[in-house]
């Protein structure tokens, strides 16, 4: 599965790139991109709201819409669905999550992109890490996957400490803010 995901991500990546879009992948793929993850299952891409009609457009192109299943746990302006070469792909623009103390907006933009992964010559753009870190723990059933990037980010420290900043001024519930600062805390030492 990992190779087949892999060349439908460079096979998207070639056709977003073309257009411009200010897009980038997350989750599964940025953990295994760390080393955190061996297998990512699907891919998960943040798209800028501007771009989402012509994303859509390129993916109804490539794959198929599939029609996507109504959730408690997002509050997402764009979330979409398609399948190609067999592999899953999320989109999402306007990412929210829903928790307790309201929703928590994810804001993607330009900042957001901290590395770039090279595929067979493709330039795939990745979110952070220490983003993920903060989404993770607002999902649930994710604890998993935030353990892991806590250990990691404890042991390699933060590359990206504005965009943590940037997360902790949005409106998070005050475990994942407190657990978020204790990390920063922790770091600092």
């Amino acid at each position: 599965m990992k190779k087949i995901l892999f060349h439908t991500l460079v096979e998207l990546s070639k056709a977003l790139n073309k257009e411009g879009i200010l897009w980038a992948v997350g989750a599964s793929v940025v953990l295994n991109h760390y080393g955190l993850i061996d297998k990512p299952n699907d891919i998960d891409i943040l798209v800028h709201i501007k771009d989402i009609e012509k994303v859509d457009m390129i993916l109804k192109r490539l794959g198929r819409k599939k029609l996507r299943k109504k959730t408690d746990t997002y509050a997402t302006k764009y979330f979409y669905e398609y399948v190609m070469e067999d592999v899953d792909i999320d989109v999402m623009a306007g990412f929210i999550i829903k928790h307790n103390n309201g929703e928590y907006q994810y804001c993607f933009d330009d900042k957001s992109i901290t590395a770039i992964k090279n595929i067979q010559g493709e330039c795939i753009p990745l979110t952070s890490l220490e983003d993920w870190y903060v989404i993770y723990q607002l999902i649930p059933g994710r604890e998993y996957k935030v353990g892991i990037i806590e250990n990691y980010l404890l042991k390699n420290g933060l590359n990206n400490i504005n965009l943590v900043n940037r997360a902790l001024e949005g409106n998070l519930p005050e475990e994942v803010r407190s657990r978020t600062e204790k990390l920063l805390y922790n770091i600092d030492k």
